[in-house]
């Protein structure tokens, strides 16, 4: 059996899709970028990120991004009984690796310190381009308190 799970605590989904879905004692969370929860225009306002009107980027800070990607991604967990402690597998999928990769590995170790027992397992990509103008998104697998 399955529960999908939503919350107004995270970004709407870009798609038909829930935030996240409980199955057994396993949580799958969809694809969580850094959109700001609540923001109107279908929480399309992205942090240290601004566009002009032609839809091109004119202001982009890789690193609020990050910040507010985690921060969305705990919403969910704690929407869906879980917690950041529980996170079992994180993949990463950025839009520029060469650009990129090093910032989000420094914060990445203040969420998650070497000598923590509770790392997870991590897959990091670089893709093409995400369905809205961020920069990165997290698809994570967690484990749901009893």
């Amino acid at each position: 059996m399955s529960n999908s799970i939503s919350t107004s605590s995270a970004p709407k989904p870009v798609g038909s899709y829930p935030h996240a879905k409980r199955v057994g004692d396993l949580l799958f969370l969809s694809g969580v970028g850094p959109r700001i929860a609540g923001s109107g225009n279908g929480d399309c306002v992205v942090p240290g990120m601004e566009l002009n009107e032609n839809g091109e980027v004119v202001k982009f800070d890789f690193e609020a991004q990050v910040h507010a990607v985690f921060a969305n991604v705990k919403a969910v967990l704690l929407a869906s009984g879980s917690s950041w402690e529980e996170l079992v597998d994180v993949t990463v999928f950025l839009v520029n690796m060469k650009r990129d990769f090093k910032l989000f590995n420094r914060i990445y170790a203040e969420y998650f310190p070497s000598d923590s027992e509770n790392r997870p397992c991590r897959t990091t990509v670089e893709i093409n381009c995400l369905p809205t103008p961020i920069a990165i998104e997290l698809k994570c697998i967690a484990t749901v308190n009893k």
